[in-house]
């Protein structure tokens, strides 16, 4: 009898983050569920018992992602969370994330590499199989630990940046918009724009935890 394939819902309000995470583990033999709300996330939980979630904090509907996971912890204590967030949390809410249970907390914009191994490790148990995990040396200096991951995060957007940027001349040098309006021409470049304004607002909160870790650790 086949393994069952492991399954990953996908919680985000963008289409193509989600997208693009749904065809990179949908290609490495995942099941994968996407949900651009928080009730509609729960009731994907509800009817597909997905194995694993990966929830945006930041979400536009009603119910954010800590709303979420409050919410599906009074009824599940089980399901696997983790928590991918661009914002910088208070020790209030990390305490209380926490405490709800997750396996892990991912920084916007996600490397796909580190998301894979976080969620292999979180299935190793349940599919041995499907799931190859290297084990990571573990870390004893958090003061080194949260400035490798704020460097993580920089080069991140930074590339985040660049590939917006060169995807969009590549494809206007090779004529890609030719038979679209000027509208349409405008709409496709200001949406590179605020793609790029987004990520600015994104290294402002990195800043700010550097300044924060800077000023804890003197």
């Amino acid at each position: 009898m086949a393994e069952q394939k492991p399954k990953l819902l996908v919680v985000d309000d963008e289409p193509d983050q989600s997208g693009s995470i749904k065809s990179y583990f949908s290609k490495r033999g995942f099941l994968v569920f996407t949900a651009l709300s928080g009730e509609e996330a729960l009731r994907i939980i509800k009817e597909k018992a997905p194995d694993i979630v990966l929830l945006d904090k930041k979400l536009s509907s009603n119910m954010d992602g800590l709303d979420v996971l409050r919410a599906l912890r009074q009824y599940d204590k089980d399901t696997k969370v983790a928590i991918v967030t661009g914002d910088v949390l208070s020790e209030e809410e990390l305490k209380e994330i926490t405490g709800l249970g997750i396996v892990e907390f991912l920084d916007k914009p996600v490397d796909i590499k580190t998301l894979e191994n976080v969620v292999k490790k979180a299935l190793m148990e349940s599919y041995p199989r499907a799931v190859r995990f290297e084990k990571i040396k573990p870390q004893t200096d958090s003061a080194e630990i949260s400035l490798r991951r704020i460097n993580h995060e920089l080069a991140n957007i930074a590339n985040d940046i660049a590939g917006k940027c060169e995807l969009y001349l590549l494809d206007t040098e090779e004529g890609i918009y030719r038979n679209k309006t000027e509208k349409e021409r405008l709409a496709i470049a200001d949406n590179v724009i605020q793609g790029v304004s987004r990520a600015t607002e994104r290294i402002k909160g990195i800043v700010e935890k550097l300044s924060m870790l800077i000023k804890k650790e003197n």
